[in-house]
């Protein structure tokens, strides 16, 4: 057993040139996976977020339409009357604005069209959404009760 002079067990330069280019692949791959992650996360963050906002809408919008005592479509624009408040939805610039305690709201959702359908004794409110390039309906049967329908007889009378 005898040792050689002058020899060092160590990796050569080739050896070591291998591996640092390995491991620069290996980080190039990881890096570029985990940038792709992020920019879906952020994606999916944001329509999270659009669809968190439309719910909103949506569900106070049903709210109130469930609510109300009747309604009147005028110049673009659908009031809601509820007890003795008055809600009104216009369409401005492709966004949906909404009217309360004498003030304009925009909510930040992209809209179509709002249009009030009548067919036979019931009316029909529909709003048209726009959401990534594609119109999303929301539609409201609304038939007044009997109530309703007396006060808009006398109220047609008196025109």
């Amino acid at each position: 057993m005898r040792n050689r002079q002058g020899h060092i067990s160590a990796f050569t330069i080739l050896e070591v040139t291998i591996v640092v280019a390995i491991m620069g692949i290996l980080i190039t791959i990881v890096s570029m996976t985990f940038n792709r992650f992020s920019e879906q996360l952020k994606i999916s963050s944001e329509i999270h977020g659009e669809l968190n906002n439309l719910f909103v809408v949506r569900s106070n919008l049903w709210t109130e339409l469930y609510e109300m005592d009747s309604v009147q479509f005028e110049n673009r624009e659908l009031s809601l009357f509820i007890d003795d408040r008055i809600i009104k939805y216009r369409e401005e610039q492709q966004q949906l604005e909404r009217f309360q305690s004498n003030h304009w709201n925009m909510t930040k959702i992209a809209l179509n069209e709002i249009r009030l359908e009548e067919e036979k004794e019931t009316q029909r409110i529909v709003f048209d959404f726009l959401w990534k390039g594609e119109i999303m309906t929301l539609d409201y049967y609304f038939k007044p009760d009997k109530k309703n329908q007396i006060n808009a007889y006398f109220e047609n009378l008196n025109e």
